[in-house]
C-alpha cells in the first residue's frame, strides 16, 4: 500500500541520514567510520567487485537453508527466515563498519525471539499473533540499538567479562541443540527452555520416533561432519579439491529435497517437510506495536545478546584484517537494519560467526557482499516451492551441528588454570541459562560482569618495593626475594587508578604499611595512576594529615603531569611540599637518606637556587649532587647552579 512504502521511505531516509549526521557532520570523519557510500570511493572498489561479488553469492546461497533452518528455531514458518536475510543484510552493507560480518537470523537470537514471544501468544494457536509479534520485537530491538548508539553506548560490550560470555554461550547452544531433537526424532513436543525440561519431554515421546526421519537427519549431521573434517587420506584428494569448496549446507538440503519429492516421504513414511511456503518479495508494512510493552525486557535482552554476539565476531575479523569498529555506529547499523528490516517482515537479527567465516574466506573485502547475499536471497524467494519437500529433520540436524561446537566443555578447565574464581562464574552462568531461563542466564551474566568489574577496581594491586642490588631498580618486595627495603623509608606503589570505590582500601593498606613507628619518609610510587576523582583528592588529604601527625614525610614519585595540574588545583602541592615531589623514586630515595642523614636539620649537598619564571614570580628548586638526569616537565623552569657533576632530580614549579 502506500502508507506501507511512504512510511518505509520514511524510516530508511530517517535511519540513514540521522546515523550519519550524529556522529559528525563532515564527510571527511564519516569516511574514517569506514561506512560502504563513502569509503569505497577513495578505495578502488571496482577492484574489488569480484570479490565481493564472489563472497556475496557464496554466502547467499548459505544463507538460504540456513534462514529456514532458524525460522523454525524460531517457532516460526520458514519464509520468514529468508524475509530475516533479504533486507537488513542490504540495510547493514550501507551503514556498518565491518567488511566481513554477515547480519541475518543467527540461533542463539532466533532461540531468545522464540523463548521472548511465546510467552504472549502459542506459534500453533495464535500463529498470526506470534508472527506479528516476532516482527514487532525487531522493530524494538533495532530502537533499542539505534539509541544506544546515538548515545555512544557501544562501550558495554566491554563490561562483559569472558567467562560469563563463555558460559552463556555454551548453555544457550545447549538448549538450541536440544530444542532441535524433536525434528530429528520426528516428534511433537511440549515447549521448554530448560534443559531438564527438554530432556523430559524428549524422552516422554522417544517411543513415538518416526524411524525414516531419524535416518534423514543422521545422515544429514555424517555428511555435514564429514564435509566439515574429511580425512586428509590421499583417496579424497579429488573431494577436497573438487567438491568441498561448495557450501555444504545448500548440497545438503538440494539432495535431502530431491530425494524427499522422488520418495513421497512426507506421505509414505510420515515425514514432516517444510510443506507450503508463499513465494515473492516480503509487502513492506509497519509493525504492529501493540504489543510493544509487553515485548520490553525480551527486547533487551536480545538487544544485549545480538550486539554481543556481532561485536565478538565482528572485532575478530577486524583484528585480522588490521582495521578498528567503530562500535556506536555498529550499533546504529544494526538498529537500522532491525527497523527497516522489521518494515519487510524480518524477526530480530544480529551478526553470524559461521557465515562471517564464509564470507571472510571467499574473499570479501568490503561490505558489498552483503549486498549480492540479499540478491541471492531475494532470487530463492521467488523459488520457495522448490524446498516444499525438505525434511525438517535436515534442518534440525543443521542447526544441531552448527551450535554444538560452542558447547566448549574445556572452557571451564582452562579458565580453573587461570583464575578458579572466573572458573565459578562460568559455571553459574551457564547453570542459570540452562536450568532456569535464558533471560534469567543473561541478565545475570551482565550483573556478574559489571560485579566482577567493581568488584576487581574496589580491590586495587599495591605492592610495597625494595632496591635491586647494585641498580637504581626499585621492584616489589613480595615477588622480588632481592629487593631490599631500606631502613627508615617505605615505597608503596598504587597500581590502579585511585577513584571513590578503591580509597578506602589504599587508606587502610598505605596507613598499615607506610606509617609504623621506625619509618621516618612513605615514597608514594604513582606511576601507574593517571587520574584521582574527588574522592581520591579528599583521601590524599587524610592521609598526609594521619603521616604529618605520626611524624612520617610524604614524598611522590612518577606523578603524571594531568594529576600535578590537579594536585595543585587542590592545594595538594602545598600540603605535600613542592620539593617532596620527584621524578622517578629513585631520586626521592636519595633525598630521603640525605635528610635522613643529617636529622633533617640540614641540607648536606644540596644547593638552593632561584629561578625566575613567567610574571617575573621566584621559583624554588632543588638540586642534589650525583649522576641521577631528570629533564624538567613541559611548562616548567629550571636553572641549574650545581657543577659540572651536578644533576636536577627534583623540579616542581608551577
Amino acid at each position: 500500500s502506500s502508507f506501507s512504502l511512504s512510511s518505509f521511505s520514511f524510516s530508511f531516509l530517517f535511519t540513514y541520514s540521522f546515523s550519519i549526521h550524529v556522529h559528525s557532520s563532515t564527510i571527511n570523519d564519516l569516511n574514517k567510520k569506514k561506512c560502504y557510500l563513502t569509503s569505497h570511493k577513495r578505495n578502488g572498489w571496482k577492484e574489488k567487485l569480484i570479490g565481493d561479488a564472489r563472497a556475496g553469492i557464496t554466502v547467499g546461497i548459505l544463507l538460504i537453508p540456513q534462514g529456514l533452518a532458524y525460522a523454525l528455531l524460531a517457532e516460526l514458518p520458514v519464509q520468514y527466515g529468508l524475509f530475516s536475510a533479504f533486507m537488513p543484510a542490504i540495510v547493514y552493507s550501507f551503514l556498518g563498519t565491518s567488511r566481513e560480518l554477515s547480519v541475518g537470523p543467527s540461533a542463539v537470537v532466533s532461540l531468545l525471539t522464540a523463548t521472548g514471544v511465546a510467552k504472549l501468544y502459542d506459534p500453533v494457536e495464535d500463529e498470526a499473533k506470534f508472527v506479528g509479534a516476532a516482527i514487532t520485537l525487531a522493530l524494538l530491538v533495532g530502537i533499542i540499538q539505534f539509541c544506544m548508539g546515538v548515545f555512544r553506548l557501544g562501550v558495554v560490550v566491554n563490561f562483559l567479562s569472558h567467562p560469563v560470555l563463555s558460559g552463556y554461550t555454551a548453555a544457550a547452544a545447549l538448549l538450541i541443540a536440544l530444542s532441535q531433537v524433536k525434528h530429528v526424532l520426528g516428534i511433537t513436543t511440549a515447549r521448554s527452555t530448560r534443559v531438564n525440561g527438554l530432556v523430559e519431554y524428549i524422552f516422554e515421546d522417544i517411543k513415538s520416533t518416526n524411524f525414516v526421519s531419524l535416518g534423514i537427519g543422521l545422515g544429514t549431521m555424517a555428511i555435514l561432519l564429514f564435509w566439515k573434517y574429511t580425512p586428509s587420506t590421499p583417496k579424497l584428494k579429488w573431494f577436497r579439491k573438487y567438491v568441498k569448496p561448495f557450501p555444504s549446507a545448500m548440497i545438503v538440503v538440494i539432495l535431502m529435497t530431491v530425494l524427499s519429492a522422488q520418495l513421497n516421504l512426507a506421505e509414505k513414511d510420515n515425514v514432516e517437510t517444510i510443506g507450503n511456503i508463499p513465494g515473492g518479495l516480503p509487502i513492506p508494512s509497519a509493525p504492529d506495536t501493540e504489543d510493544l510493552g509487553d515485548l520490553l525486557s525480551a527486547g533487551f535482552v536480545i538487544t544485549i545478546a545480538a550486539f554481543v554476539e556481532s561485536m565478538a565476531i565482528g572485532k575478530v575479523f577486524a583484528d585480522a584484517g588490521r582495521y578498528k569498529l567503530d562500535y556506536n555506529q555498529e550499533l546504529m547499523a544494526l538498529g537500522a537494519a532491525g527497523m527497516i528490516g522489521s518494515v519487510f517482515l524480518s524477526f530480530p537479527i544480529t551478526g553470524s560467526l559461521s557465515r562471517t567465516a564464509v564470507n571472510a574466506g571467499a574473499g570479501s573485502k568490503t561490505q558489498a557482499a552483503g549486498v549480492f547475499g540479499a540478491i541471492v536471497v531475494m532470487i530463492a524467494l521467488f523459488a520457495t516451492s522448490l524446498f516444499e519437500p525438505l525434511p525438517k529433520a535436515v534442518l534440525g540436524a543443521m542447526i544441531i551441528v552448527s551450535v554444538v561446537p560452542l558447547i566448549n566443555l574445556k572452557e571451564p578447565i582452562r579458565l580453573w588454570t587461570i583464575d578458579r574464581f572466573e572458573t565459578l562464574l562460568f559455571l553459574v552462568t551457564f547453570c542459570l541459562t540452562a536450568f532456569v531461563s535464558v533471560e534469567v542466564g543473561i541478565g545475570v551474566s551482565v550483573a556478574l560482569s559489571v560485579f566482577i568489574l567493581s568488584w576487581k577496581a574496589s580491590r586495587p594491586h599495591y605492592a610495597l618495593e625494595g632496591q635491586l642490588p647494585g641498580t637504581t631498580i626499585y621492584r616489589s618486595t613480595k615477588r622480588y626475594k632481592e629487593a631490599k627495603e631500606i631502613p627508615n623509608i617505605k615505597i608503596f606503589r598504587l597500581d590502579a587508578e585511585l577513584f571513590f570505590a578503591n580509597v578506602g582500601v589504599f587508606e587502610e593498606k598505605f596507613k598499615e604499611k607506610c606509617l609504623q613507628d621506625g619509618v621516618k619518609y612513605a615514597i608514594l610510587d604513582l606511576n601507574p595512576c593517571t587520574s584521582f576523582d574527588s574522592a581520591a583528592l579528599h583521601t590524599m588529604h587524610l592521609v598526609l594529615e594521619e603521616a604529618e601527625r605520626r611524624g612520617v614525610v610524604v614524598l611522590v614519585a612518577n606523578l603524571m603531569n594531568n594529576l600535578r595540574e590537579v594536585f595543585h588545583r587542590v592545594g595538594l602541592t602545598d600540603s605535600i611540599g613542592r620539593e617532596n615531589f620527584f621524578h622517578a623514586i629513585h631520586g626521592a630515595v636519595l633525598y630521603a637518606q640525605t635528610q635522613i642523614r643529617v636529622n633533617g636539620d640540614q641540607h648536606d649537598g644540596i644547593a638552593k637556587a632561584k629561578a625566575i619564571g613567567e610574571g617575573d614570580e621566584e621559583k624554588s628548586i632543588s638540586v642534589m649532587v650525583n649522576n641521577d638526569v631528570f629533564a624538567p616537565l613541559d611548562g616548567e623552569t629550571s636553572t641549574d647552579v650545581a657543577d659540572s657533576t651536578s644533576s636536577i632530580v627534583n623540579i616542581y614549579t608551577v
